[in-house]
């Protein structure tokens, strides 16, 4: 009798999004796209010099620590930045230091492969378009029809699911020894059961009869086999993204 294999387990990646190597004029003009994406995560970045790398720093909140090196000391010493976004800060520090004791792009004939890491340039490139084209119908559209207000609870909600989850999910719940799986909709309607619920506070109270915060009750797969509840998600303020 054959002796079954060891199965192998699935490992996540520690940086889970980057935005790698773009222009210092992004977070002047664009500070608030980026930040959409980039959100209040922690992690590690750099400051570039045409190719040379001029200084590397970690931050709890990515995107404000590097706009604030546009006016400390090293203001004018930079023209470029990359944003790497990590799961876990464990270990943050001491890759930090390693990279200050070894970086040297000069030398690095080939370089490192982030596991499980989602580029986001295209992401804040389209954003910045689909925002330069509303701008533009904004400025030449005829009057149009006001659209039917939503509650206000209800319609923050809904921007706050969009803002997360821009190309939808596939969530999931337990509840005792029952399991639930619902599909957010790039609209932001919930999909659970084959019904359409319009918040995840809904859906969560189809699943189990009784009223539940939703952003408490669902999880959605962050990294490979990283699953946190969306409230997790929400705290972060970064977007999460399908799984290719």
């Amino acid at each position: 009798m054959k002796t079954p294999k060891p199965r192998r387990t699935r490992r996540e990646g520690l940086v889970y999004g980057h935005l790698e190597r773009v222009s210092r004029d992004l977070l002047k003009e664009h500070f608030a796209t980026v930040q959409r994406y980039v959100g209040k995560g922690s992690g590690i970045y750099a400051l570039y010099r045409k190719d040379r790398l001029i200084y590397v720093g970690l931050a709890s909140a990515l995107s404000g620590r590097v706009r604030a090196h546009l006016r400390d000391r090293h203001k004018e010493t930079w023209d470029q930045f990359s944003i790497y976004l990590t799961v876990r800060d464990q270990h943050i520090k001491e890759l930090e230091s390693l990279l200050l004791r070894i970086a040297k792009p000069e030398s690095n004939v080939q370089g490192g492969k982030l596991f499980g890491s989602r580029d986001l340039k295209s992401k804040v490139q389209q954003a910045i378009r689909q925002q330069y084209k509303q701008e533009m119908a904004g400025l030449f559209a005829r009057s149009s029809r006001a659209a039917k207000a939503l509650p206000k609870a209800n319609k923050e909600e809904k921007e706050k699911v969009l803002q997360l989850f821009p190309e939808g999910a596939r969530v999931r719940a337990t509840n005792h020894t029952k399991s639930f799986r619902a599909v957010i909709r790039r609209d932001g309607q919930i999909r659970f059961d084959g019904k359409l619920y319009g918040s995840l506070s809904a859906a969560a109270k189809a699943a189990i009869g009784r009223s539940v915060n939703g952003w408490w009750f669902w999880q959605v797969e962050r990294g490979k086999n990283n699953w946190i509840r969306l409230r997790e998600a929400r705290r972060a303020g970064i977007p999460i993204y399908r799984r290719k």
